[in-house]
């Protein structure tokens, strides 16, 4: 199955999306809906008034690919110089073929997250006129992922911090939250994790909305005129884990069976871990959604069908660029989610599709495509312009059999680089086509053991050119080295128990 978007698409889609937004913010009369705005911004009456909260996440992950063979160095014919070592990266694996954080091994079991937190209103001592409206919500993160490591391998702290915010719902139809909390964005990376279906993000989430910073990075391969993002590097200073420092004005209403709700978020477009901004300028997110409701669920379990829309932009700079370039940075998506029992049935289904899009400062991955490896140490390439765009489509399905057993299936295609700056190398374009089967079985409500297989299909539609960017035979050997590389990479397995506390 392959689907492809005309080049006007994403454009019409950008407009969409912020029309979406904008209808979107028209509501009256408050509710609380059941969404992510309101479970994670806003207490529940029901709740108690503070509430300690965890939860841990043992994975196995298996990846079928195999280790690259066949690479051969880049030699200029003229004095034998060589310009690419591509060989010295035969015997390792491919960075998509390998387990994170580390990136060193193809199957690892270890704890892929564990995170405790408290979350809850002021009372006793703590209340009085101010307080009383208010909530707060703090979680930690000691896991080794991308929040406690290096996005190249390396442990950067012991701890991270994950949430630290304050709501204040003081006033109506526009309630307040401060800190560091989730951005509103894409439903697959807005949900709460716990409650996740699938094991791992599809591309285009990990690769271009999950955003890693560097101080400065490789040109894309090919592509000598593409502009000068400073030295280049092979480990990254922090991880956005789609959250930010910010302040979010908010709010959900309810007409009739609907639920409407907005969120305008201005944050910091960095790091959650950094004290200071490696750019000038804020971070821009508007999010919208529709929310149909339908008997039965409650929670983030609640049936209904939703329609929702979101918008981020802002402005990225890199420390070792003496030229202290700004780059734009732009996503945005459109989508459905709908959960409920539909066509007669008596079984609960799921079903989800999201458009989203990217433009400027989009992460192609390691030089050579191996983290650390023997092309450029493994340096990060970025395409920055505002010119290079990616987008893709996911398409869910989810059968619950009874509370016991839930069955999932989930496709996405992403096609980084579909359209490119004049001084991007046609051959850095790659199609990204995945299709993940699952199977959960719930012992009880808050633990749960989860079963994915990804067939993983990667393309690399464009041979490397030569007119107009580098010799003939560097194009060639990028492209036989490339294509190699894509070969290596094959189906994943993962297992993961998930235990709520």
């Amino acid at each position: 199955m392959s689907i492809s978007f005309p080049r006007t698409q994403m454009r019409r889609l950008r407009n969409v999306t912020l029309s979406c937004l904008a209808v979107l913010f028209v509501t009256t009369s408050q509710a609380h809906a059941a969404n992510w705005l309101m479970l994670q911004g806003v207490e529940h009456p029901k709740k108690p008034d503070q509430y300690l909260f965890a939860f841990i996440q043992p994975t196995y992950f298996q990846n079928e690919g195999t280790n690259l063979s066949g690479l051969t160095d880049i030699v200029n014919p003229n004095n034998n110089a060589v310009i690419v070592p591509f060989s010295g990266n035969n015997g390792e694996d491919a960075t998509a073929n390998t387990v994170p954080p580390r990136f060193n091994e193809k199957r690892r079991l270890d704890i892929q997250r564990a995170r405790i937190g408290s979350r809850g209103r002021f009372t006793g001592g703590f209340e009085n006129a101010l307080t009383k409206k208010m909530n707060y919500f703090v979680l930690f993160e000691t896991a080794p992922n991308l929040l406690t490591y290096d996005a190249f391998g390396q442990r950067d702290r012991p701890i991270a911090l994950d949430h630290a915010s304050l709501t204040f719902n003081h006033i109506p139809g526009a309630r307040i939250r401060l800190g560091l909390f989730k951005n509103p964005t894409s439903e697959e990376l807005f949900q709460g994790i716990a409650t996740f279906n699938y094991i791992q993000f599809t591309d285009f989430s990990a690769r271009e909305n999950l955003e890693r910073f560097f101080e400065g990075g490789a040109q894309p391969a090919g592509s000598p005129g593409s502009p000068a993002l400073g030295a280049p590097q092979s480990e990254s200073y922090g991880f956005s884990a789609v959250r930010d420092w910010g302040v979010q004005v908010f709010d959900s209403f309810k007409r009739g069976k609907w639920d409407l709700s907005y969120a305008v978020k201005v944050g910091r477009g960095e790091a959650i871990s950094r004290s200071e901004s490696t750019h000038d300028g804020a971070e821009l997110y508007l999010y919208g959604s529709a929310e149909y409701n339908l008997p039965g669920g409650r929670g983030p379990r609640k049936n209904g069908v939703k329609f929702f829309a979101w918008h981020q932009s802002g402005e990225r700079e890199f420390e070792t660029d003496a030229t202290d370039e700004d780059y734009d940075r732009e996503r945005y998506g459109v989508g459905m989610q709908a959960l409920g029992k539909f066509f007669g049935l008596k079984y609960k289904q799921r079903f989800g599709i999201e458009l989203m899009g990217a433009e400027g400062m989009l992460f192609l991955g390691p030089s050579g495509g191996v983290a650390n490896g023997a092309v450029n140490n493994g340096a990060v390439q970025i395409a920055a312009d505002d010119d290079n765009k990616s987008r893709a489509i996911t398409i869910d399905y989810g059968f619950y059999l009874n509370k016991k057993w839930q069955f999932d299936i989930r496709y996405d295609r992403h096609e980084l680089l579909y359209s490119r700056a004049s001084n991007i190398n046609p051959g850095n374009e790659r199609e990204f086509e995945n299709w993940t089967l699952g199977a959960t079985y719930h012992f009880t409500p808050k633990r749960r053991l989860t079963f994915n297989y990804t067939f993983r299909d990667v393309d690399t539609p464009n041979d490397y050119a030569s007119t107009g960017f580098v010799p003939g035979f560097v194009a060639n050997g990028l492209t036989r080295n490339v294509d190699r590389i894509a070969n290596s990479i094959d189906d994943r397995l993962a297992l993961q128990l998930t235990w709520i506390f």
